[in-house]
């Protein structure tokens, strides 16, 4: 005889269903584009900037970015940069390489058309440039490392996101509230972004770095080996959600950077994140805009 399922072992399993069917969409992604990497391998070995320029001009996104940014009141530029020459050498093999990862990650961050998609490309594009003011600041060398990890360090909000519409017709942004966060998403559809963005980064085979930091961004404490590294990603995270947004002039309030023992670890005061942000705002503002198009 064949037993009848409850309500709640039927609510169980369609629960299991759905965290298997949210698992399976991000291990179906595209593979992170390897042109980033090729070029970074380029560079390293300090291949002629012909080479360089060939392998950029096939990635018509990339190339224009890389001008737009070489002409941005960032670099004050006198005159026009007209070619992708002169871009390059104008922005160095830091800058540049930043510029490719970008450019490769707005491949999944959606159309931009919605106010969520627009919110988390914005957000993680000003985590990256932040992270890239604080590792100047506290004489950090891994700077492109950080700067990955702290633009992809939400790409697990792109699946997320999708799914919530979905199933529960609201917003990732709705279904977390004001403070619940990665539990409130657990609760919601079993798994939250944290977890999701590992396992994409894993499918990519990123760094293992990069991948715990993806991971643990929230509580770096279970990162492992790799906590001093996450606990950065952390700090620039929380530091680009207290900056006030485009039209706002207050911080966020509900981020207390004060009482995160992070921040102490790395001797950042409030008085710093306040230069942060003017440095955020000033001379980075043309980077953003460049950066932040989807």
């Amino acid at each position: 005889m064949i037993r009848e399922l409850s309500g709640h072992e039927i609510d169980a399993l369609h629960y299991e269903l759905l965290v298997k069917d949210i698992v399976a969409a991000a291990e179906k992604l595209p593979p992170f584009p390897d042109i980033a990497w090729k070029i970074m391998s380029l560079l390293t070995a300090m291949a002629p900037i012909k080479e360089v320029e060939e392998l950029i001009s096939y990635d018509q996104v990339i190339t224009a970015k890389i001008l737009q940014l070489a002409n941005s009141v960032y670099y004050g530029q006198q005159s026009e940069v007209r070619s992708l020459k002169e871009a390059i050498l104008l922005l160095g093999n830091n800058r540049l390489i930043q510029v490719v990862i970008a450019a490769c990650a707005t491949l999944y961050y959606g159309s931009g058309s919605s106010r969520d998609e627009r919110e988390l490309w914005e957000h993680s594009v000003t985590t990256a440039l932040t992270s890239q003011i604080v590792a100047c600041r506290i004489h950090y060398e891994g700077v492109l490392t950080l700067y990955t990890a702290a633009l992809l360090h939400d790409i697990g909000k792109t699946i997320l996101n999708f799914y919530s519409k979905i199933y529960l017709q609201s917003s990732l942004r709705e279904i977390r509230g004001d403070s619940e966060g990665i539990r409130a998403e657990r609760r919601a559809l079993g798994i939250d972004h944290q977890e999701l963005g590992g396992i994409i980064a894993r499918n990519w085979k990123f760094p293992p770095d990069i991948a715990a930091a993806i991971e643990h961004h929230h509580n770096p404490e279970k990162a492992g080996r790799y906590e001093e590294f996450t606990c950065l990603v952390h700090l620039v995270d929380l530091l680009a959600l207290s900056f006030p947004k485009k039209n706002d002039k207050q911080p966020n309030k509900g981020i207390d950077l004060e009482s995160d023992p992070v921040f102490e670890k790395f001797g950042i005061t409030r008085e710093m994140t306040d230069e942060f942000q003017n440095e955020l705002e000033t001379g980075m503002a043309g980077v953003l805009r460049v950066l932040g198009a989807v």
